[in-house]
């Protein structure tokens, strides 16, 4: 099996997810939360990160990190090596601790510092962790909610630059940012990255195209090659609805349909040529992204002859460019 694709640029700001092997737990009590903590802060000191959000979760942690030097993945060997090793001495036992590689969404630097730290930072309240973010001890939040709670390896003022030039001002609006999330539910910004690797404008993904594209020349690394094949969003949408005998003009937003095509042609853009669920929704008149995710749901229950068509236009697609 291929491993997955990892892109290391100097100043390059990443979501990353480490999760425990099978969903186990990976910290057992406040003892684990507490070593897991200490390797993350020498891992900052030793490669020289800067860490602007953290959330530690039972079975898995994100961690929304900037490496000034090109190094994330030399600091995350470090870091979930360290840590394992310290966990199965603790716990008397042996083996892999995290499930296979971590996973790193690359971020553009403008614009995702507000979104993406309030997703990690209501991660614990959406898992019934805590009532409210402040009150998880293993998060980065309770720096924000109060100065006197930082740490200082944590990096809290390029979030808060986005809510203000004051100090006192910009964390009063955070804080006001995070309670509004509590309120209603939120999609994930992460749904919107391409691939599953890169988050960012046009601009930004096509720069992360041609960094990449002497790469993608490696047979040995595949997953590059969908980098080169992504037909145009109206194009999968006019090729569906060719299929499957449909005017893609009557799918719009408002209108009820539970036309399979629709959903196929959500299914394609989505999960097999990465268009952000927010865009694709709105190129087939979905409501939200949230109707994109049950639309690919629907499809995944299709019978196989349906997904041998859907195949076979998936092929056709990505041979066209």
């Amino acid at each position: 099996m291929a491993r997955p694709l990892r892109i290391e640029i100097e100043d390059g700001l990443y979501h990353v997810t480490s999760r425990g092997n099978g969903r186990q737990i990976v910290f057992r009590d406040s003892a684990d939360f507490q070593d897991r903590l200490d390797w993350l802060r020498r891992t900052v000191e030793t490669y020289g990160w800067h860490v602007h959000a953290f959330a530690l979760m039972n079975n898995h942690d994100h961690l929304f990190v900037e490496t000034p030097r090109a190094n994330l993945a030399a600091g995350m060997q470090y870091l979930n090596a360290s840590y394992t090793g310290r966990f199965n001495r603790r716990h008397r036992r042996a083996g892999h601790l995290f499930q296979g590689r971590y996973k790193a969404v690359l971020v553009e630097t403008e614009g995702h510092y507000g979104e993406l730290s309030r997703y990690i930072h209501l991660n614990p309240v959406r898992a019934g962790l805590a009532e409210r973010p402040e009150q998880w001890h293993w998060s980065s939040y309770a720096g924000y909610y109060s100065p006197r709670r930082g740490l200082p390896w944590v990096t809290y003022d390029r979030v808060l630059a986005e809510f203000g030039s004051d100090g006192v001002s910009a964390r009063r609006a955070y804080r006001r940012f995070v309670a509004e999330g509590l309120k209603r539910p939120l999609d994930s910004p992460l749904r919107e990255a391409i691939h599953g690797l890169v988050l960012g404008s046009q601009r930004f993904v096509e720069r992360i195209q041609v960094l990449l594209a002497e790469q993608s020349e490696d047979p040995a690394r595949p997953e590059l090659q969908q980098w080169r094949r992504v037909p145009p969003l109206a194009r999968i949408i006019q090729a569906t609805a060719d299929e499957f005998g449909e005017d893609a003009v009557t799918w719009k937003r408002g209108r009820r349909d539970d036309s399979v095509a629709r959903a196929v042609a959500a299914w394609l853009a989505r999960t097999r040529f990465g268009y952000p669920a927010g865009e694709v929704a709105r190129a087939l008149g979905y409501a939200a992204g949230s109707s994109v995710t049950q639309a690919i749901r629907r499809v995944e229950r299709q019978p196989d002859r349906v997904a041998e068509g859907v195949r076979q236009l998936e092929r056709t697609l990505a041979n066209d460019y």
